[in-house]
Protein backbone atom coordinates (compact mmCIF):
# COMPACT_ATOMS: atom_id res chain seq x y z
CA UNK A 1 0.00 0.00 0.00
CA UNK A 2 1.18 3.22 -0.65
CA UNK A 3 2.03 5.86 1.85
CA UNK A 4 -0.61 8.15 2.29
CA UNK A 5 -0.37 11.33 5.07
CA UNK A 6 -3.28 13.34 7.14
CA UNK A 7 -2.62 17.31 6.20
CA UNK A 8 -4.56 19.97 6.89
CA UNK A 9 -2.75 22.91 4.81
CA UNK A 10 0.01 23.33 2.24
CA UNK A 11 1.23 27.25 2.69
CA UNK A 12 3.61 28.35 0.82
CA UNK A 13 6.05 31.65 1.14
CA UNK A 14 6.68 31.10 4.66
CA UNK A 15 9.76 33.43 5.94
CA UNK A 16 9.55 31.79 9.75
CA UNK A 17 9.82 28.57 8.66
CA UNK A 18 13.16 28.55 8.00
CA UNK A 19 15.65 30.03 5.86
CA UNK A 20 14.58 31.09 2.25
CA UNK A 21 11.64 31.05 0.53
CA UNK A 22 9.80 27.90 1.91
CA UNK A 23 7.22 25.74 1.91
CA UNK A 24 5.52 24.37 4.78
CA UNK A 25 3.49 21.26 5.47
CA UNK A 26 0.51 21.08 8.07
CA UNK A 27 0.23 17.90 8.96
CA UNK A 28 -2.80 17.35 11.41
CA UNK A 29 -2.91 15.42 14.49
CA UNK A 30 -0.91 16.41 17.50
CA UNK A 31 0.54 14.45 20.90
CA UNK A 32 -0.23 17.47 22.85
CA UNK A 33 -3.80 19.25 23.59
CA UNK A 34 -1.83 23.16 24.37
CA UNK A 35 -5.00 25.35 25.91
CA UNK A 36 -3.22 28.31 23.79
CA UNK A 37 -2.61 26.10 20.66
CA UNK A 38 -2.38 28.77 17.58
CA UNK A 39 -3.67 25.67 15.45
CA UNK A 40 -6.47 23.74 16.97
CA UNK A 41 -7.32 22.57 13.58
CA UNK A 42 -4.09 20.32 13.85
CA UNK A 43 -4.80 18.52 16.83
CA UNK A 44 -7.25 15.73 16.27
CA UNK A 45 -5.76 12.66 14.52
CA UNK A 46 -9.02 12.54 11.99
CA UNK A 47 -10.13 14.68 9.33
CA UNK A 48 -13.38 17.02 10.75
CA UNK A 49 -15.63 18.98 9.87
CA UNK A 50 -16.03 22.81 10.53
CA UNK A 51 -19.27 24.37 12.01
CA UNK A 52 -19.77 25.21 8.37
CA UNK A 53 -19.58 21.63 6.87
CA UNK A 54 -16.19 22.64 5.90
CA UNK A 55 -13.22 19.90 5.42
CA UNK A 56 -10.47 19.64 8.07
CA UNK A 57 -7.59 17.89 7.16
CA UNK A 58 -7.57 15.28 4.12
CA UNK A 59 -5.02 12.24 3.16
CA UNK A 60 -2.56 12.78 0.72
CA UNK A 61 -0.20 10.19 -1.21
CA UNK A 62 2.97 10.88 -1.05
CA UNK A 63 3.34 11.65 -5.22
CA UNK A 64 1.37 14.17 -5.20
CA UNK A 65 2.49 15.73 -2.46
CA UNK A 66 5.99 15.60 -3.70
CA UNK A 67 4.17 17.27 -6.73
CA UNK A 68 2.65 19.96 -5.27
CA UNK A 69 5.66 21.30 -2.81
CA UNK A 70 8.13 20.70 -5.72
CA UNK A 71 6.29 23.14 -8.02
CA UNK A 72 8.47 25.99 -6.37
CA UNK A 73 11.66 23.97 -6.23
CA UNK A 74 13.66 26.53 -8.24
CA UNK A 75 12.87 29.24 -5.71
CA UNK A 76 13.97 26.97 -2.87
CA UNK A 77 17.35 26.45 -4.81
CA UNK A 78 17.91 30.06 -5.75
CA UNK A 79 17.31 31.26 -2.09
CA UNK A 80 18.67 28.80 0.10
CA UNK A 81 14.89 27.61 1.23
CA UNK A 82 13.61 24.65 0.77
CA UNK A 83 10.43 22.14 2.61
CA UNK A 84 9.13 22.30 6.68
CA UNK A 85 7.20 20.14 8.15
CA UNK A 86 5.02 21.45 10.60
CA UNK A 87 1.62 20.45 12.39
CA UNK A 88 0.41 19.24 14.09
CA UNK A 89 3.05 17.39 15.31
CA UNK A 90 4.62 15.83 12.06
CA UNK A 91 6.60 12.66 13.84
CA UNK A 92 2.75 11.50 14.64
CA UNK A 93 3.10 10.33 10.92
CA UNK A 94 6.69 9.05 11.25
CA UNK A 95 6.91 6.17 8.38
CA UNK A 96 5.05 8.73 5.59
CA UNK A 97 7.43 11.92 6.73
CA UNK A 98 10.29 9.21 6.57
CA UNK A 99 9.21 8.39 2.82
CA UNK A 100 9.13 12.14 2.29
CA UNK A 101 11.94 13.69 3.72
CA UNK A 102 14.02 10.96 1.97
CA UNK A 103 12.92 11.90 -1.44
CA UNK A 104 13.33 15.65 -0.91
CA UNK A 105 16.70 15.07 -0.19
CA UNK A 106 16.88 12.81 -3.00
CA UNK A 107 16.62 16.09 -4.84
CA UNK A 108 18.96 18.34 -2.87
CA UNK A 109 15.78 19.79 -0.96
CA UNK A 110 17.37 22.36 2.18
CA UNK A 111 14.77 19.98 4.62
CA UNK A 112 13.27 21.62 8.60
CA UNK A 113 11.31 20.51 11.29
CA UNK A 114 8.88 22.16 14.19
CA UNK A 115 8.35 20.03 16.62
CA UNK A 116 6.74 19.61 20.47
CA UNK A 117 9.19 17.01 21.04
CA UNK A 118 7.06 14.62 22.19
CA UNK A 119 8.02 11.30 20.04
CA UNK A 120 10.21 8.06 20.43
CA UNK A 121 13.35 8.89 20.63
CA UNK A 122 15.11 5.62 18.96
CA UNK A 123 12.18 5.98 15.37
CA UNK A 124 13.34 9.35 15.26
CA UNK A 125 16.94 9.01 15.12
CA UNK A 126 16.64 6.19 12.49
CA UNK A 127 13.85 6.91 10.30
CA UNK A 128 13.84 11.35 10.10
CA UNK A 129 17.25 12.62 11.74
CA UNK A 130 19.26 11.27 8.98
CA UNK A 131 16.95 13.73 6.38
CA UNK A 132 16.67 16.98 8.07
CA UNK A 133 19.01 19.91 7.94
CA UNK A 134 17.41 21.84 10.85
CA UNK A 135 15.26 21.16 14.03
CA UNK A 136 12.96 23.61 15.44
CA UNK A 137 12.30 22.29 18.82
CA UNK A 138 9.77 23.64 21.02
CA UNK A 139 10.36 23.93 25.01
CA UNK A 140 6.84 25.35 26.59
CA UNK A 141 7.36 24.42 30.19
CA UNK A 142 10.04 23.49 32.70
CA UNK A 143 7.86 21.96 35.44
CA UNK A 144 5.93 18.15 35.00
CA UNK A 145 2.79 19.53 36.26
CA UNK A 146 2.46 22.77 34.60
CA UNK A 147 3.24 21.24 31.67
CA UNK A 148 0.27 18.39 31.98
CA UNK A 149 -1.86 20.86 33.49
CA UNK A 150 -1.62 23.03 30.18
CA UNK A 151 -0.85 20.75 27.23
CA UNK A 152 -2.30 17.70 28.35
CA UNK A 153 1.08 15.52 28.52
CA UNK A 154 4.04 15.59 31.05
CA UNK A 155 7.23 16.93 29.79
CA UNK A 156 9.86 14.37 30.47
CA UNK A 157 9.96 13.10 27.26
CA UNK A 158 10.33 16.42 25.29
CA UNK A 159 13.19 17.34 28.22
CA UNK A 160 15.07 14.22 27.30
CA UNK A 161 14.55 13.93 23.58
CA UNK A 162 16.06 17.63 23.57
CA UNK A 163 19.12 16.84 26.14
CA UNK A 164 20.04 13.91 23.30
CA UNK A 165 19.40 15.87 20.32
CA UNK A 166 21.45 18.72 21.35
CA UNK A 167 24.17 16.07 22.34
CA UNK A 168 24.06 13.56 19.70
CA UNK A 169 22.48 15.89 16.48
CA UNK A 170 24.85 17.14 13.75
CA UNK A 171 22.18 19.43 12.82
CA UNK A 172 20.94 23.51 14.03
CA UNK A 173 18.65 22.54 16.64
CA UNK A 174 16.68 25.89 17.64
CA UNK A 175 14.74 25.84 20.86
CA UNK A 176 11.52 28.11 20.37
CA UNK A 177 9.74 29.21 23.71
CA UNK A 178 6.01 30.26 23.01
CA UNK A 179 5.41 33.62 25.47
CA UNK A 180 1.66 32.92 26.70
CA UNK A 181 1.11 35.64 29.48
CA UNK A 182 0.26 33.94 32.77
CA UNK A 183 1.80 30.64 31.36
CA UNK A 184 4.78 30.29 29.95
CA UNK A 185 5.84 33.43 29.99
CA UNK A 186 6.30 33.46 34.48
CA UNK A 187 9.65 34.29 35.56
CA UNK A 188 10.37 30.63 37.27
CA UNK A 189 9.43 29.03 33.77
CA UNK A 190 11.38 30.80 32.11
CA UNK A 191 14.16 30.45 34.50
CA UNK A 192 13.65 27.10 34.71
CA UNK A 193 14.00 26.98 31.12
CA UNK A 194 17.12 29.27 31.30
CA UNK A 195 19.10 26.53 33.52
CA UNK A 196 18.09 24.06 31.32
CA UNK A 197 19.75 25.13 27.95
CA UNK A 198 22.97 26.53 29.85
CA UNK A 199 23.00 22.47 30.47
CA UNK A 200 22.23 21.81 27.16
CA UNK A 201 23.39 24.30 24.97
CA UNK A 202 22.16 25.12 21.44
CA UNK A 203 23.46 27.06 18.26
CA UNK A 204 20.58 29.83 19.20
CA UNK A 205 17.00 30.07 20.71
CA UNK A 206 13.79 32.28 20.00
CA UNK A 207 11.10 33.52 22.07
CA UNK A 208 8.35 33.73 20.73
CA UNK A 209 5.40 36.62 21.98
CA UNK A 210 1.86 35.59 21.83
CA UNK A 211 -0.36 36.50 19.00
CA UNK A 212 -3.95 36.27 20.14
CA UNK A 213 -5.29 36.13 15.98
CA UNK A 214 -6.21 32.16 16.35
CA UNK A 215 -9.30 32.46 19.19
CA UNK A 216 -11.58 32.54 16.35
CA UNK A 217 -10.78 29.02 14.87
CA UNK A 218 -12.28 26.83 17.96
CA UNK A 219 -15.20 28.44 16.93
CA UNK A 220 -15.30 27.42 13.63
CA UNK A 221 -14.49 24.04 14.96
CA UNK A 222 -17.38 24.29 17.48
CA UNK A 223 -15.28 24.53 20.31
CA UNK A 224 -14.36 26.85 23.24
CA UNK A 225 -10.57 28.19 23.36
CA UNK A 226 -9.38 27.47 26.90
CA UNK A 227 -7.02 30.56 26.88
CA UNK A 228 -9.00 33.87 25.92
CA UNK A 229 -5.77 36.68 26.06
CA UNK A 230 -7.46 38.67 23.24
CA UNK A 231 -4.55 41.50 23.02
CA UNK A 232 -0.50 41.01 21.74
CA UNK A 233 2.16 41.44 24.52
CA UNK A 234 3.82 44.69 25.50
CA UNK A 235 6.85 45.70 24.38
CA UNK A 236 7.38 45.75 28.46
CA UNK A 237 5.97 42.48 28.57
CA UNK A 238 8.13 41.16 25.97
CA UNK A 239 11.12 42.92 27.57
CA UNK A 240 10.53 41.36 30.90
CA UNK A 241 10.38 37.56 29.65
CA UNK A 242 13.41 38.69 27.89
CA UNK A 243 15.52 39.78 31.42
CA UNK A 244 13.87 37.02 33.20
CA UNK A 245 15.48 33.96 30.76
CA UNK A 246 18.89 35.89 30.28
CA UNK A 247 19.66 36.47 34.16
CA UNK A 248 18.62 33.37 35.31
CA UNK A 249 21.18 31.99 32.87
CA UNK A 250 24.13 30.10 35.28
CA UNK A 251 26.65 29.64 32.30
CA UNK A 252 30.22 30.34 32.25
CA UNK A 253 30.87 33.97 32.53
CA UNK A 254 32.42 35.05 29.17
CA UNK A 255 29.13 33.51 27.73
CA UNK A 256 26.00 35.76 27.60
CA UNK A 257 23.26 33.28 26.84
CA UNK A 258 23.00 29.63 27.68
CA UNK A 259 22.97 29.87 23.80
CA UNK A 260 25.03 31.58 21.41
CA UNK A 261 22.57 33.77 20.30
CA UNK A 262 18.75 34.68 21.18
CA UNK A 263 16.22 36.09 18.98
CA UNK A 264 13.12 37.66 19.97
CA UNK A 265 10.65 37.47 16.69
CA UNK A 266 8.14 40.67 16.76
CA UNK A 267 4.91 38.61 15.82
CA UNK A 268 6.57 35.27 15.18
CA UNK A 269 3.57 33.18 16.25
CA UNK A 270 1.18 34.51 13.93
CA UNK A 271 -1.38 31.48 13.56
CA UNK A 272 -1.89 29.18 10.32
CA UNK A 273 -4.95 30.48 8.80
Amino acid sequence: MKPKALIFDIKRDCSEDGPGIRTTVFFKGCPLSCVWCQNPEGQAKAPELSCRLEPVGYWIGLDELLYRVMIDEPFFKGTGGGITLSGGEATLQMEFAHHFLRRLKQRGIHTALETCGFFNYRRFRERLLPYLDLIYFDLKLIDAAASRRYTGKPNQLILENFSRLAAEAKIPIIPRIPLIPGITAEPENLAGLARFLAKHPAAAATLLPYNPLWLDKPKRLGKTAKYRRRSFMTEEEISACRKHFLKNNPAKPEESTPCKSIFIMPRPMSPHV
